[in-house]
């Protein structure tokens, strides 16, 4: 997006509030600096030269999960996500990132993930990694890694029942988290040393479980002037529906009762996948999953995109709570989606609460349903 767009959004949105009640942040928060028109505001007044890119003007634009809802919301589809990250990259060209911004981002360059003691390698990757030849290169994304091991056996179980050779990387860092944060020049490095690891291994498919890392692959690679791997890129909701279709997976038997699908903001809105994860829903446990009354394109964010998840922790389960509180309300007792930091967050938000609700990463519950 232009620069030229930007001041366009910028001055647009300056003028209304009509999607405040689609942002989380907001609905969480009811901080007006957190809405889009606040957003908008705020920059204008750094341009006019009213504020400068410091305190709680900086801090306010990375408690935005850029889920993207506004944009849907809104009659002119103004790209208010995207002005946000041009923000974020006014605000790190100014020297002014706040404190953790610099920590989290100084941890993606050196280790290719935004928490500490980097992002773990789960026992059934160990023997995975580097290896040549392998027909896919499966990207775990640094949630499932660190915090759903679980979810990664899962996909392992599904590979070995399709006879599919895998691989994986040591350093899955591609750079969309530094894009997310305002570090562009940095991000456009990591994604081209991404791409270059990627070569070397010359997979036929490369298959992840982190809907951030696909769109990096399809979209946002090419905005930084990297060229996309020269191999198909796949979510596993889109991969696990192809092999159900072909045949070649066998799946149910795995029945539950009240299993809602919760869309991925970057899985759904972003790239407009719907229809695979439901299909493999409903023949993992007999029945179309329960429509949350906010979905497909309209979903609320769960709290945890635009690295939220861990630059603002606290404020990031809280908006999961609301979006759980929903989804009980809607009789959901199960819930699944298709994304490592929605789990992760989920799940925390659901620590202590006593409802007896369970996460589940839509490859868990495809593993739980197979059909020997």
């Amino acid at each position: 997006m232009g620069i030229d767009e930007i001041r366009e959004t910028m001055d647009s949105c300056k003028h209304c509030f009509m999607c405040r009640h689609a942002c989380p942040t907001f609905l969480t928060t009811k901080l007006d600096s957190h809405t889009p028109r606040g957003y908008a505001l705020m920059m204008a007044e750094v341009d006019a030269g009213k504020l400068r890119w410091a305190g709680s003007v900086a801090d306010r634009f990375y408690q935005c999960s850029q889920c993207g809802l506004c944009r849907q919301d809104c009659a002119y589809h103004w790209a208010e996500d995207d002005l946000v990250r041009h923000g974020r990259e006014e605000i790190v060209a100014a020297g002014a990132a706040p404190a953790r911004i610099r920590e989290i981002a100084d941890r993606l360059m050196k280790t290719g993930t935004p928490v500490e003691g980097g992002s773990g390698i789960p026992a059934v990757m160990r023997d995975k990694i580097g290896a040549k030849g392998a027909e896919v290169l499966y990207v775990a994304g640094w949630a499932a890694r660190r915090e759903a091991p679980e979810t990664i056996e899962a996909m392992a179980k599904i590979f070995d029942s399709l006879k599919v050779t895998w691989c994986c990387m040591e350093d899955e860092g591609c750079g969309i988290e530094l894009l997310e944060l305002g570090y562009a020049g940095e991000a456009r490095r990591q994604a081209a040393a991404f791409v270059k690891r990627v070569a070397k291994i010359a997979p036929k498919r490369i298959v992840s479980s982190c809907p951030h890392l696909c769109r990096a692959l399809r979209e946002q690679h090419g905005l930084l002037g990297i060229d996309p791997p020269s191999m198909p890129v796949l979510h596993t909701a889109e991969f696990l529906a192809v092999e159900l279709e072909a045949g070649r997976l066998s799946i149910g038997g795995g029945r539950r009762e009240a299993v809602g699908y919760h869309d991925p903001c970057q899985l759904g809105r972003k790239l407009g996948i719907f229809d695979e994860p439901r299909r493999v829903i409903a023949a993992a446990i007999g029945a179309p999953p329960l429509e949350l009354y906010h979905s497909r394109e309209a979903a609320e964010c769960c709290g945890a995109g635009s690295v939220m998840l861990t630059t603002e922790p606290d404020l990031a389960a809280d908006v999961a709570r609301r979006r759980l509180e929903g989804a009980r309300n809607e009789g959901v007792r199960t819930l699944v989606t298709a994304c490592g930091n929605c789990k992760t967050l989920m799940r925390r938000a659901l620590e202590g609460d006593g409802s007896g609700m369970e996460v589940l990463d839509i490859a868990e519950l495809a593993a739980a349903s197979l059909r020997s």
